[in-house]
């Protein structure tokens, strides 16, 4: 009886769920129609003449429509709802306009009113599914098409859309199934053969999904979506050649195709081939994408003024863009121009995730500039618009420890706990700077607060498996934290130290130099690590190569106490050799 568009709000609702079920990014769909289903407009099979006052306000209603005019139109429905109350048509028109203006709840309603007057009504099913999908309400989606399935089991699009929802579960051989069941409805179907491609794709059976998508492309050779999901497949099966080529063959078939395009750029910028990106970008100046990965191209090639000029070009154009105005700070870094790399940083606004980033990246710049007072009030600041990000707190104590202002460091990270109590990265610093203030006892207990956060931590595991062993008490719990620390870590030069010097500890020499000399090789220019091999080696009496790596210690930077503690052990070596 009443027309509105309500089959194509049910496809509209059911697009979110078709457009999402692959496991490849999602293909630009600049040309709906070619795999949008078209459905049949589906009328009550309640036979009842209309009531002409309800009539009348239906079409005042399409009138305010088609002006654009929501409320007007929802007003009149309603008027007309009045005069025929139980007629399922009006309801399922009433649902579209509440779908058009977000009211989801209300449209729900509406179409369960609309299969209580009419069970059979299929575009009330279809309808309350796509809602259902939209709500991400699943098991209700299902249900609903099922039964519009029972109603039409020609109804072909249904099939697609719980085809889709089963995709969305991952509950693939249904998936399938249904797919399957479409195609044999419409056997030479590109939409069904797309969306079973997507299928497999989402269940990463990949050449499978190459495979129906071609076969979509034989049917339909220029639909556009099948082409960007093939090509992002290449992607996946790093097949980059055979992408470019599907990429091009879609820009041949629609130029201004941003998706197509953005993979490119991504592509030949992965390549570092700034004269593919430059011959992209002639045909779009505007694309910022594009702008941005040729100045990342250009900075990598030291070419700065360039960079800059890319960055800026982006900048003006979208003075929002965090990211490339921290590309930016970077470069001026690059060229040595602090204070312009200062200006942009401080830029990047509060709620960005570089904020962190570029005030340490701040902090380092003032510092080379011997600007202390500066770097601290920018961190005190910075606390105050962001209490509670700890990594703040952790750049300024790390900025007062550096200046030995060791209470300051202490007092600040204490204030970023009392803000984050859960923060184990605090709780870390505060451990070893309690350690480095000669406060063992506060160490131990930070650092197992660490571990109580995370007990994977293989840092807290290290330091304080690595602090017992050092001072030889608890060895056999030394050595079950740090031999979990190196299960999450085994190729950390460091850990595997830690490692070497408990065994050194329990007097296990052979397998000390076994970890040892495996450390040296990860992390070759510590001194530390490079004397504890020494004095692994000299408990096998290996004297020779004990004065070898003792020295060689030596040349590798040692702080000033264990430089002292280097020369009197080849001395000592050395005199025993004379005598």
């Amino acid at each position: 009886m009443y027309f509105f568009s309500i089959q194509f709000l049910s496809l509209l609702l059911s697009v979110s769920l078709l457009s999402g079920c692959a496991a490849v990014p999602r293909a630009q769909q600049s040309k709906q129609k070619t795999i949008l289903p078209q459905t049949r407009q589906v009328k009550s099979q309640k036979k009842t003449l209309p009531n002409p006052l309800a009539y009348y306000h239906f079409l005042l209603s399409q009138f305010q429509l088609s002006e654009g005019k929501l409320d007007e139109a929802l007003q009149e429905l309603d008027q007309a709802i009045l005069f025929d109350e139980n007629d399922p048509s009006l309801r399922l028109e009433r649902a579209a306009l509440y779908i058009y203006k977000g009211r989801l709840n209300e449209a729900i309603e509406e179409c369960k009113t609309a299969l209580i007057q009419d069970p059979e009504y299929l575009s009330a099913h279809l309808m309350l599914a796509g809602i259902y999908s939209s709500l991400k309400n699943y098991p209700l989606a299902v249900e609903s098409y099922k039964k519009a399935m029972k109603i039409d089991p020609k109804q072909k699009e249904t099939y697609l859309f719980l085809g889709s929802l089963y995709a969305e579960e991952k509950e693939y051989d249904k998936a399938v199934d249904l797919l399957q069941r479409y195609l044999k409805l419409e056997p030479n179907s590109a939409m069904g053969f797309y969306y079973l491609g997507r299928i497999y794709a989402e269940a990463k059976s990949y050449e499978q999904a190459k495979r129906f998508f071609l076969k979509a492309l034989t049917v339909e050779p220029d639909m556009i979506p099948a082409l960007l999901d093939l090509g992002v497949i290449h992607e996946i099966q790093n097949e980059p050649e055979k992408a470019i080529e599907v990429y091009q063959k879609t820009l041949d078939l629609d130029p201004g195709n941003k998706k197509a395009r953005m993979r490119l750029g991504q592509i030949f910028f992965k390549k570092k081939n700034l004269d593919q990106l430059k011959e992209l970008q002639k045909f779009d100046l505007e694309d910022l994408d594009l702008r941005t990965k040729m100045g990342l191209i250009y900075m990598e090639q030291g070419n700065l003024d360039q960079a800059i000029l890319e960055f800026n070009f982006v900048l003006t154009a979208h003075p929002e863009e965090d990211p490339v105005r921290y590309y930016l700070g970077a470069a001026y870094v690059e060229r040595g121009a602090f204070d312009q790399a200062i200006s942009e940083l401080k830029k990047i606004s509060s709620e960005s995730a570089l904020f962190s980033d570029s005030r340490r990246s701040i902090v380092l710049l003032l510092r080379k500039q011997n600007k202390i007072k500066e770097a601290i009030q920018l961190m005190e600041e910075s606390i105050q618009i962001k209490p509670n990000d700890g990594d703040l707190y952790l750049t300024l104590a790390a900025l007062f420890e550096k200046e030995d202002q060791l209470q300051e460091a202490l007092d600040t990270l204490r204030k970023g706990l009392d803000q984050n109590k859960e923060d184990a990265d605090l709780h870390f610093q505060l451990g070893a700077l309690s350690d480095k203030m000669g406060n063992f006892d506060r160490m131990v207990t930070q650092m197992k607060e660490v571990l109580r956060i995370n007990p994977d931590h293989a840092d807290a595991l290290n330091y304080l498996g690595y602090s017992y062993a050092d001072r030889g008490i608890y060895l056999e719990e030394a050595l079950r934290l740090i031999q979990k620390a190196t299960a999450l870590k085994p190729n950390m030069g460091y850990i595997t130290d830690s490692l070497g010097w408990i065994y050194f500890k329990l007097g296990d020499y052979e397998r000390a130099v076994i970890e040892l000399e495996k450390a040296n090789q990860l992390t070759p220019d510590d001194p530390l690590i490079t004397e504890h091999l020494a004095d692994s080696y000299l408990k096998l009496t290996q004297v020779e190569k004990a004065i070898e790596f003792y020295e060689k210690a030596q040349t590798l930077d040692p702080k000033p106490d264990q430089i002292e503690r280097l020369k009197n052990k080849i001395k000592e070596l050395k005199e025993k050799q004379k005598n």
